[in-house]
């Protein structure tokens, strides 16, 4: 089934498209200032990943500046990383953003994640208080 951009359950079509191998977690974000507090997401695998999007859905902006970072890290979930998206601000405006197309300074395309270790979302800089959406991280198991 080809990718229908208007369709109304989008994340479904997608993953339908790219149905070989790829999965797709959807990840709410919270209104937290530590790092990783905006989301921590742990590799469920057996075994290495490569994360090869994030898409970040803002569906309410914080109440004041604020950017966020997303990136992986293998020390722990209270770990801020910019690997992956780098500084999106998330209070001027509601944003669909990734790191395909918006990465950043330091955002890559994609990046490998072993197992048991983290995609964090933190606040950069201002404060995520009012903050809400969620991200969604693709990925494929490397064998």
């Amino acid at each position: 089934m080809p990718f229908d951009p208007t369709a109304t359950d989008w994340i479904g079509q997608e993953f339908a498209t790219f149905a070989q191998g790829t999965k797709i977690v959807k990840v709410p974000l919270a209104a937290v200032d530590t790092a990783g507090g905006v989301f921590a997401w742990a590799n469920p695998e057996p075994g290495p990943i490569a994360v090869t999007k994030v898409v970040l859905d803002v569906t309410t902006v914080a109440t004041g500046a604020c950017t966020l970072d997303i990136g992986t890290t293998a020390a722990n979930a209270t770990t801020l990383s910019d690997n992956l998206i780098d500084g999106p601000d998330v209070h001027t405006a509601v944003i669909t953003t990734d790191n395909i197309k918006d990465a950043g300074t330091n955002g890559k395309s994609i990046q490998h994640l072993a197992s048991g270790k983290w995609v964090t979302g933190s606040m950069a800089s201002g404060a995520t208080a009012g903050l809400v959406g969620n991200a969604y991280i693709h990925y494929q198991v490397l064998f």
